[in-house]
């Protein structure tokens, strides 16, 4: 399994660009590289800027593979086709990664009641 400094590379050596110039570009620390390569990962914002500016999507940043052109998985005694989906995905992220996927879960897809019905400013 590469790391996330590895899968960057790859990424980045697809894309005909490096992670220091993607990282330059989208004003991002060029410091970050030093750090992936020690094996650390970025913060959820970074990652997400990154794989914008890359044109692809935040999983495959992550991972490393194109998890949607998976074919769909075959529902689960007492599941929906959505839920087989949605734990088909998280039996397909890495150990090391879920963790920061359920961080990026917990802070972007859940809306506390009490903030549900205030409009953004």
């Amino acid at each position: 399994m590469e790391t996330f400094y590895e899968t960057v590379n790859r990424i980045c050596r697809e894309k005909g660009t490096t992670a220091t110039t993607v990282l330059k570009a989208i004003g991002a620390s060029t410091g970050n590289v030093s750090k992936w390569k020690n094996g650390s990962i970025p913060n959820i914002d970074l990652a997400l800027r990154f794989a914008r500016y890359l044109g692809i999507t935040l999983d495959y940043l992550v991972t490393g593979e194109d998890v949607y052109s998976a074919p769909l998985p075959v529902p689960e005694s007492g599941l929906s086709v959505d839920d087989s989906e949605w734990l088909s995905l998280i039996r397909g992220i890495p150990a090391e990664k879920q963790e920061m996927c359920k961080d990026f879960l917990r802070t972007h897809a859940y809306v506390p009641e009490k903030y549900a019905n205030k409009k953004k400013a």
